[in-house]
């Protein structure tokens, strides 16, 4: 598959994951994680106060794949979306 269709496949799953109402806080952290490194690289925000923990936990996930490759992290969520379709069931 060619960098331009990836691209267009990983958009059309950005769309799709917004249709998803019961995803797990692990499930939607691991989808942040590979969005984040996927669209701007290694994490590039400075480490959140552990008083607040939504940013703590979004922070600890993107940094835990800091230099995973631009395409190996769309390949993970295309793959994490079509798999939490296939457990709901839908299409």
């Amino acid at each position: 598959m060619s960098e331009n269709e990836l691209e267009r496949k990983f958009n059309k799953y950005i769309s799709k994951v917004k249709k998803l109402e019961s995803v797990s806080n692990e499930d939607k952290l691991y989808l942040y994680a590979n969005y984040k490194q996927a669209l701007i690289g290694n994490i590039n925000i400075e480490k959140p106060s552990l008083l607040n923990r939504v940013e703590m936990e979004k922070w600890k996930a993107w940094n835990n794949i800091k230099d995973t490759s631009k395409e190996e992290c769309m390949k993970n969520y295309i793959k994490k979306v079509k798999a939490l379709y296939s457990d709901l069931g839908l299409k």
